[in-house]
């Protein structure tokens, strides 16, 4: 009696597949975050749910790497919120690129990974140590982006292999590989430590469910009214955010009532974007800057929260605010982001809005239109150094074609020469 066939394998789950991608706009800014402070791309929805990048130039908090190396993290930011949802299974892996879409010099390990309101993070905590990043060709131009390619399976779905712990990293064209032989890891010029097992990241979480409580309201105990618009809080996590908030709500000079607050010189949509950032350490979806209307609007809305971080004394918020304009300077908006950068004292923008405007035909469009004469009038003293970086980009290439024909001559001379005497 011939043996029963075998049963055929179950087809592979197809998932949907997108890009998620964060512009480090200056690594050396960034590596002045503490350990445990990270930088988070814009949200993306798919599949149900909004995925973010973290990356941590200092590594996260528990791992106690103190700065020596960087962790990196695909977070799933509403976890919290699905909490009784089933796991959602994914594959991702992280790409290191020169800003711009440019060739890849570092590509992860394909991962394989559950997400779940326990497990709402997952990636490496020892991702990179930062003595091989700087010796990657992307730190030589201060900026370089970091992409995540995710598919996500369907609900119910079996976990996709590979499996987490066997991710690692792989090499692009740019890097060498060690012996075939060798059980040692990947190496760039020095060598690259291994990635370690994918795991959730506790920092994560924390703003995660801090992100929960802002959405739900759940324990909210303060109302907040701004311009008419009532906004519901937590007490602890606006104090623990704010030391006016603290001394508000907790300090010896407290009202006796401290469950209504009225704030009347802001616009509701400034505060909500401060509260925002005092829950989950991002900001808003409104700052996006996905088009040239979005990007004015963002502006707008980037100066006002810089004057209620210092008003309210919200620390990291205008580092934040800073990386997000920088990746998006374009010629309708570095005119409004200069003018943001003298009123706000924004030097990292300053700087990069001018050097903007000073390269190739930036100059002219910048100038020509409308904002050049309102930047004249409302704020005279930056349109001094706007002329000055036109001015020396303009002394600065001249020199450069002087220098090239200089070059061009002294190496034709001595053919004509040859090509004189031979004449004769």
């Amino acid at each position: 009696m011939p043996p029963p066939p075998s049963p055929s394998p179950s087809p592979a789950p197809c998932g949907m597949a997108i890009t998620i991608t964060i512009t480090i706009g200056s690594y050396a800014e960034a590596n002045k975050l503490p350990n445990g402070k990270c930088i988070m791309s814009d949200p993306i929805s798919a599949g149900g749910h909004s995925w973010r990048i973290a990356f941590y130039p200092n590594g996260d908090l528990i791992t106690g790497t103190n700065g020596i190396v960087m962790s990196l993290f695909l977070l799933m930011d509403d976890a919290g919120v699905a909490a009784d949802e089933e796991a959602v299974n994914v594959k991702f892996s992280f790409t290191i690129r020169d800003d711009g879409g440019g060739s890849s010099v570092l590509i992860t390990g394909e991962v394989a990974a559950a997400f779940s309101c326990q497990w709402n993070a997952q990636g490496f905590e020892h991702f990179l140590s930062r003595e091989c990043l700087e010796k990657l060709t992307v730190i030589e131009s201060d900026r370089f982006e970091i992409r995540c390619d995710l598919t996500i399976y369907p609900a119910g779905s079996p976990q996709p292999g590979p499996s987490v712990a066997k991710a690692e990293p792989l090499l692009s064209s740019t890097m060498a590989a060690p012996p075939p032989a060798s059980t040692e890891p990947p190496v760039i010029g020095p060598k690259v430590p291994r990635l370690v097992r994918a795991r959730s990241s506790p920092a994560l979480g924390r703003h995660t469910e801090l992100g929960r409580l802002h959405a739900t309201k759940e324990g909210a105990d303060v109302e907040i009214e701004v311009c008419g618009k009532v906004f519901a809080a937590h007490k602890t996590v606006l104090a623990a955010r704010s030391p006016v908030f603290r001394e508000d709500f907790f300090g010896p000079a407290k009202e006796k009532d401290t469950s209504f607050v009225r704030i009347g010189d802001m616009r509701p949509e400034v505060f909500e974007a401060l509260l925002n950032y005092m829950y989950t350490d991002s900001l808003p979806d409104q700052m996006a800057m996905s088009n040239s209307l979005e990007r004015k609007g963002a502006v707008l809305l980037a100066e006002d929260l810089l004057v209620a971080a210092d008003r309210y004394g919200v620390k990291g918020l205008k580092s934040l605010i800073e990386d997000k304009l920088c990746s998006h300077v374009s010629v309708s908006t570095v005119l409004l982001m200069l003018e943001l950068a003298e009123k706000h004292q924004c030097c990292k923008v300053k700087k990069k809005c001018l050097g903007f405007i000073g390269s190739g035909a930036n100059a002219r469009a910048v100038v020509a239109g409308n904002d050049f004469e309102n930047l004249a009038r409302s704020c005279p003293s930056v349109v001094k150094d706007v002329i000055m970086e036109i001015l020396d980009t303009r002394e600065e290439r001249s020199k450069r074609l002087v220098n090239i024909c200089i070059y061009a001559f002294c190496f034709i001379l001595p053919f004509l020469v040859f090509a004189v005497f031979n004449k004769q």
